[in-house]
């Protein structure tokens, strides 16, 4: 009886699961992928039929059709590479930047009352600021060079770091900080230990967004006195009212922006996987 017992689970085990239940558990994994998708073929579908039915100007509204085949020729040709390197270096170059002063900064505000009473009328004002409408200032103190187009990525991406840092370090519990000082924990311990595992989706969330300021930087940076890049190129497009190759250069930015923000995501996920449990719950 018992070994009939065990042959009958043992079958059960081995038996595959059917289709059905694998698409519904395939649908479940990747719901958000699927749902992402779906709008944008949604999307490039409206936009084809409103330029070919409705605009019927290409100067106002090129056909998606039209605008994936100058993408295409960018690559084929290999102009686009260019504009991508000079554009990936100056958007690195200040994101990495404003990422590193604005998590130092933001930390800094968030566990010295000193740094935080002088410094928060500043970031305040200046993260509500239009700072992009400093490029020509830039220009004039680093010149038309490389370095003016990563100082304003800089000033652009490090404020929404800086707040939402100071807001993950602001909302940890005190409780746990006790918690960590009544087991004779260092100020270190509880900086590494409490506050950045806490406040590490908060800094996550502001990478995220200082992602699209950076790029919107890079392509303001690059409508002053460039000769390269994806912003010279969006605007050498608008110029000559060449618009499949201007929403070609913004779909290259777009793809570039879903691809920095899906990075961060899958990093936030190794650093902080309790954060998707908890999100999935």
């Amino acid at each position: 009886m018992t070994s009939a017992i065990r042959a009958r689970q043992e079958a059960t085990a081995i038996s595959p699961e059917p289709s059905g239940r694998v698409r519904i558990n395939f649908y479940r994994r990747h719901r958000a992928r699927i749902r992402g998708t779906l709008t944008f073929l949604w999307l490039i579908l409206f936009w084809e039929v409103a330029a070919r039915y409705g605009v019927r100007d290409e100067r106002i509204l090129a056909p998606f059709s039209k605008v994936l085949t100058a993408l295409v020729n960018l690559f084929v040709t290999g102009e686009v590479w260019k504009h991508l390197c000079v554009s990936g270096y100056e958007f690195t170059v200040g994101f990495l930047l404003a990422s590193l002063v604005g998590v130092t900064v933001g930390f800094l505000m968030g566990t010295v009352k000193v740094v935080r009473d002088y410094l928060d009328p500043w970031i305040s004002g200046l993260y509500s600021a239009p700072l992009v409408a400093l490029a020509p200032f830039f220009i004039m103190f680093f010149g038309v060079g490389i370095a003016s187009k990563a100082a304003l990525v800089f000033s652009v991406a490090v404020f929404p770091v800086i707040v939402n840092t100071f807001t993950g370090v602001h909302s940890v519990d005190p409780g746990m900080i006790e918690v960590a000082r009544s087991f004779h924990a260092s100020r270190l311990q509880i900086l590494f230990k409490v506050l950045v595992p806490f406040s590490l989706s908060y800094i996550v969330t502001g990478l995220r967004l200082a992602v699209g300021r950076g790029l919107t930087g890079v392509v303001v940076g690059e409508f002053f006195f460039a000769n390269a890049g994806l912003g010279f190129l969006v605007a050498l497009a608008g110029q000559t009212f060449n618009t499949p190759l201007l929403f070609a250069g913004i779909l290259v930015f777009a793809v570039a922006g879903v691809a920095l923000i899906g990075g961060l995501k899958r990093l936030e996920k190794r650093l902080a996987p309790w954060r998707t449990l908890q999100q999935e719950g």
